[in-house]
This record gives structure tokens, sequence and C-alpha cells, in this order.
């Protein structure tokens, strides 16, 4: 198995079936559950925070195990997990079952990185690119099959419906991918480990945590808490008036789309100009983000958050082949999966301080987002000048 990089990532799409269609229909579902919002918000967190334990642990079982088996697996954990969404009212089953989903996805998601990696070479951005928007058709199907299949069915059936698609998508992938071996040459082993220490890295580390702060959880939360505050009785949008509520559908989708048919050429640019995208990517974010905070129309307010949706993703996958090049082939599990752990973190943290923060206001939110994006900026220049200064020592 030489080519592993399409099927593990069509692996990865179907496993985020499950995982999107608890994020699209629990929150609003909650009451009817019997759920509480505090229990909501665990609920929908402890996924990330797991990961900060699991990634490592991903990436030391790809230097050990064969990476084909270590994708099988985790193709069954997240259908069974999904499975285990099955009755709300059992928390502590609940809160295992999206465990057991953090385990599964970091297996996934450093699987899918690395073989897209390893098999494109110098085009590994736009490979990159090709990966995630393959990821983001599950997102998307995951979307727009929650909100109808629970109508439709009820909770019990739509939930294991969720899990029978995703067991059924994902396990000729997984089949296809299973032969998949890692072959590192005895020069590769040798080579010099890179320090998660090292300024070089600490500082990519610290731009990915901050990307996915902004993008999964301050601009999501509190601009939906602000899209709320704008338009209570409903906006405007495409000459219709809509509810608040489809106003947030629309502005949380536009991330969505963005991750199917944009991530191709934000790869592709990341391979061209790596800095220039960088650059380009965190002031259109920026400047979206920080637009949010002014009293648009529902259509303007729209457009600026797909806007540093769209950049936000050009600058997290620059973030990922940056620290991708750092590392030997032997060596890129440990740190892309240091990388990922960053990003868990910073979206954990991000969605926590989105709801905390818009108790002061929506708009200060946003601002800190703003801030965060900002400081970006310096830690990636620092960390390429870095980079250079290794590259030339060594």
């Amino acid at each position: 198995m030489t080519r592993p990089a399409v099927p593990v990532a069509l692996v990865v799409a179907a496993s985020l079936l499950g995982d999107t269609f608890l994020y699209t229909v629990l929150p609003v579902s909650a009451a009817r559950l019997g759920v509480t919002p505090l229990m909501v918000g665990i609920l929908l967190s402890v996924n990330r925070w797991i990961r900060l334990f699991t990634n490592p642990l991903a990436a030391r079982l790809y230097g050990r195990w064969p990476a084909g088996w270590l994708v099988m697996t985790a193709t069954v954990l997240a259908a069974v997990s999904t499975a285990l969404y099955l009755e709300p009212g059992w928390i502590l089953v609940f809160l295992a079952a999206r465990c057991v989903w953090g385990f599964a996805f970091s297996l996934l998601r450093l699987g899918s990185i690395v073989s897209a990696v390893d098999e494109a070479g110098p085009r590994a951005g736009r490979r990159l690119g090709e990966t995630r928007a393959i990821w983001g058709v599950g997102y998307l199907a995951g979307a727009v099959y929650a909100p109808l299949a629970v109508e439709a069915v009820g909770w019990p059936l739509a939930v294991l419906g969720a899990a029978a698609l995703t067991l059924v998508a994902g396990i000729g992938p997984a089949v296809v991918a299973f032969p998949w071996r890692r072959a590192v040459s005895e020069v590769q082993v040798g080579d010099l480990r890179v320090s998660i220490r090292e300024p070089r890295l600490a500082l990519l580390l610290l731009v990915g945590g901050a990307q996915l702060a902004v993008s999964a959880g301050i601009q999501t939360v509190a601009g939906g808490l602000r899209i709320a505050e704008l338009y209570p009785s409903g906006g405007s949008l495409f000459g219709t008036v809509l509810p608040a509520t489809l106003i947030a559908g629309v502005f949380v989708l536009s991330q969505r789309v963005a991750q199917v048919v944009w991530q191709p050429f934000a790869g592709r640019f990341a391979d061209r100009a790596v800095d220039g995208t960088f650059f380009a990517s965190a002031l259109v974010v920026a400047a979206g983000v920080g637009a949010l905070t002014l009293p648009l129309d529902a259509l303007t307010f729209v457009v600026a958050g797909a806007a540093a949706y769209f950049a936000g993703l050009n600058a997290a996958i620059v973030a990922e082949l940056a620290v991708a090049r750092l590392a030997s082939a032997a060596d890129r599990p440990r740190l892309l999966a240091a990388f990922h752990t960053a990003q868990d973190a910073g979206a954990a943290a991000g969605a926590f301080a989105g709801g905390a923060l818009a108790a002061i206001g929506t708009s200060f939110a946003l601002g800190v987002g703003v801030a965060l994006v900002i400081v970006t900026i310096p830690a990636w220049v620092f960390a390429r000048r870095a980079h250079a200064r290794a590259t030339v020592t060594a």
C-alpha cells in the first residue's frame, strides 16, 4: 500500500458524521432530551480536552503499530462511539462515548495528515488542502443529515442511522488503507529530533492554538451570541427575513462550505508562498472578526464571518505545513501530534472564552479574538527566523 492518503481521508470524512450530528442538533434539542445547558457544553468539549492526552498517544502508536491497522480500529471506534449517543440521559455513557470519539479522531486525523505529507513531498500544502476538503464532505453531510433525521425519525433512530452510515461509508476505505505500513529508513531514524521546547516549534504551536481559539471557538460562539443580540426579531438575508437561528446556521455553514470548496486552493497557496499566505490570511481574519463587532446588517455580517472562516483555513494549513517541514519522516507524527494538541487546546479554550467573555459583551469577546490573531503575526515571524537559523546551523 503506497498511496493511503485518499482512503484515510475518506475514513475521516465518514467518522465526522456522528460528531457533526451532535454539534448540529444537541444544543437545540437539549431541553427536549433533558440535557442541561452546562452538560451540553461539557459533552461538546470533552472530546477536545481528551485529545490533549490521546494525540501524543496516537503519535506513539503510529511509531510502533501498522498504520493501516490503527485506521481500521479507529473506524470501528468512531461508529461505536456514535451509537452510544443513543440515550442522552445516560450521562456517564455519553461522556465515555465522547472520550472514545476523541481517541478515534486523534488516530484518524494524525494518520490522514501524516499520509498526505509522506505521499506528497514538495507539494504537501496542496495535498493537505485536498485532504481537508475530503474531510469537509463529512462535516457537510452531518450538518445536512442531523436536523432532517431527527425531525423525521426521532433522536434514537437518527443516532443509530448516523452510526450505521459512519461504518458503511468508512469501512471500505479503511479496508483499502489496511495494508498501509510507514516505511522509515535507518538514516531517517537517526535524524535529529526537534524538541517541542525549541523556539521555532513552540511558537508554531502558539500560532496553531491561537488560530483554532478564534476560528473554532470565539468566532463561532461569540459570533452566534452576537447574531442573537443584533437580530432578535430576525434579519434580512438574500432578500428574505429569517429568524436569528437560521442566520446563525448560515453563518456557521459558511465554514463548512469553505472546508470543502476552498481548502484545495488554500493548500496550493501555501506551497507557493508560505509566509505571504500566512500574513494575508491573518490580516483577513483580523478584519473579518473585527467587522463582526460593528452594527452590520445580516448579509454583511455573514459575509464578514465567511471571509474570516475562509482565511482562517488558509492560515491553519500554512501553519500545519510549516510544522510538517520541520521534521524528518520518522519524527513527523510526534511533531504533528504536538501541533494538533495545541490546536485542540486552543479550540476548547476558545469555545469556553467565547461564552465567558460574551458575558462582558459580545463585541469585547470578538475583540479578544482579533487580538489573538494579531499575536500570531510576530509569533510567526520569530518562528520562521528561528527555523532559518537552525537550518543554516545544521
